[in-house]
């Protein structure tokens, strides 16, 4: 299955937003979501994992690369 991060710099209100609305439109589609490996203060980090079309709708702007990305390693 597809893999994402998602990282959200909770100062940018509109990133905090498109993050909350994919999260509410795409959750059902996800087979895998980490806990929030941020601070939550400053950063929100999740690792998910779901459909193609889950994972083709994910904003850019909140989309990062990581390890869980490329092998699947999680960060936790």
């Amino acid at each position: 299955m597809p893999r994402a991060s998602i990282i959200v710099d909770v100062t940018h209100p509109e990133d905090v937003a498109a993050c909350e609305e994919w999260f509410a439109n795409w959750t059902t589609s996800l087979t895998y979501r980490s806990d929030n490996q941020g601070c939550g203060c400053c950063v929100n980090i999740w690792d998910v994992e779901g459909s193609g079309d889950a994972i083709a709708a994910l904003p850019s702007t909140i989309r990062g690369h990581s390890k869980w990305v490329d092998e699947g390693s999680r960060s936790c």
